[in-house]
């Protein structure tokens, strides 16, 4: 009997900074989602401060969240519009220019 696997809630950081915090089925599946191109490419688009979330160097590791990450997953998920792409709730504010909706903390659905 194959084991049925929950969602759970893991954080990626970068240059060791929390990130973003997404749902997956496991950790392989975030690590694949951390190694996407397309979520590395919008790491490097998107800005905070005026800066790029990520420099093309700095170290993206994905892991399991902590308590008050999967606090702040639960509660945009609350606020969330129902979609067909993945939520990522960014745990930093990013700039005005990066997302339609930009509060702190930040969440869109990926359509991947």
């Amino acid at each position: 009997m194959t084991p049925t696997l929950f969602p759970s809630i893991f954080t990626i950081e970068i240059g060791g900074k929390p990130t973003v915090t997404f749902e997956a089925k496991g950790l392989r599946e975030a690590s694949e989602i951390c190694n996407a191109p397309w979520l590395r490419e919008d790491f490097m688009s998107a800005h905070s401060n005026g800066a790029p979330l990520w420099d093309g160097n700095a170290l993206l590791k994905e892991r399991v969240s902590y308590e008050d990450e999967i606090a702040t997953f639960g509660d945009a998920c609350k606020d969330a519009q129902p979609s067909d792409g993945m939520l990522m709730v960014y745990l930093i504010e990013l700039d005005d220019d990066d997302t339609a909706e930009n509060s702190e903390p930040s969440s869109f659905a990926q359509q991947r």
